[in-house]
C-alpha cells in the first residue's frame, strides 16, 4: 500500500467551495482511477484555511500512473481557483518597465509514503464529519527502523485496535528517506483521540521506543508548513488538529 498526502491552503472565502467540490467532483473521480483505494480531506482545527488531501493506493506505480498520465493536474485544476495566494510576492517589469506586483499561487506540496502495515478498515461511521485523524511524524537513528517495525507490528498495532475510538492505524515509511516513518490513526471522535493521551497509552507506547528516536515531531494531520516552523523533538511536542471534512473507502 503506498500513501499521497497533498497540503492546501484555500483562500478563506472560498473554504466551503472547496469542501463542496473534493466531495461532489475529486472523490467520485477518484473512485475511477485504477489502484486508488482511498480518499479523504482534512481540515485544520484551529486554521480552518489549511487542508489536507489523503489518498491510499495498492502500490507506488499505481500512484505514480496517476500522476504521469495527467489525472492528479486535471483534478487539481478544478479546485486551483479557491487556494490561497502565496506569502511572498514576485515582482516583475512590465513592458514599459514599470514595476508590477504579481500575486503567485501556493502550489500543493505533496509527500508519499509507502504503507508498511495496514489493518482493514473499520465499517463507515454513521457520521463520518466527526472522524479525527492523528499523525506521528518519527525520525529515527540510522539503521533503528526495522527494530521499531517489529515493536509496532506485536505491540503497538494490537494495542490501537482494542483502544477505544480507534478505527484505523498504519505505518507508512517515506519513499525517499529510509530513517523516517509517519504513524496513523483515525479516530471516531476526537474527544477519543484525546483520552488516548489523557489516559497515558500514548506516552507509555512513545516511552517505549524512544530510545531509537532522533527526532520526533506530533500532528494531527499537520504537515508543518507554516512559516519559520522550527524543527520538533520528542521533548517539545507541537499538536494540530484536523477533522475529515469528506472521505470514502473504495475497498
Amino acid at each position: 500500500m503506498f500513501m499521497r498526502l497533498v497540503q492546501l491552503k484555500v483562500r478563506p472565502h472560498s473554504i466551503s467551495q472547496m469542501k463542496s467540490s473534493y466531495e461532489k467532483e475529486i472523490v467520485p473521480e477518484l473512485e475511477k482511477v485504477d489502484g486508488c483505494r482511498f480518499a479523504s480531506l482534512a481540515q485544520n482545527a484551529t486554521q480552518p484555511d489549511e487542508f489536507i488531501s489523503l489518498t491510499l493506493w495498492e502500490s507506488p506505480d499505481a500512484a505514480d500512473r496517476y500522476v504521469r498520465d495527467g489525472t492528479y493536474a486535471r483534478l487539481l485544476d478544478k479546485v486551483t481557483a479557491y487556494f490561497a495566494t502565496a506569502t511572498e510576492w514576485k515582482v516583475q517589469l512590465t513592458a514599459d518597465q514599470t514595476l508590477e506586483y504579481v500575486e503567485t499561487v501556493e502550489e500543493p506540496e505533496v509527500k508519499a509514503y509507502h504503507v508498511s502495515s495496514i489493518p482493514q478498515l473499520s465499517p463507515p461511521a454513521e457520521n463520518p464529519e466527526t472522524l479525527y485523524v492523528r499523525v506521528l511524524s518519527l525520525r529515527f537513528k540510522s539503521g533503528k527502523m526495522d527494530e521499531f517495525k517489529r515493536i509496532y507490528q506485536s505491540k503497538i498495532l494490537p494495542l490501537l485496535q482494542i483502544t477505544k475510538g480507534c478505527r484505523y492505524a498504519c505505518l507508512t515509511e517515506n519513499a525517499n528517506d529510509e530513517d523516517e516513518a509517519i504513524s496513523m490513526t483515525i479516530w471516531n471522535s476526537k474527544s477519543d483521540a484525546d483520552e488516548y493521551e489523557l489516559n497515558g497509552t500514548f506516552f507509555s507506547l512513545l516511552h517505549d521506543v524512544g530510545y531509537l528516536l532522533s527526532e520526533l515531531y506530533q500532528w494531527k494531520m499537520a504537515l508543518g508548513r507554516e512559516p519559520g516552523r522550527k524543527t520538533v523533538s520528542s521533548e517539545d511536542l507541537s499538536v494540530k488538529g484536523f477533522s475529515v471534512v469528506t472521505g470514502r473507502s473504495f475497498i
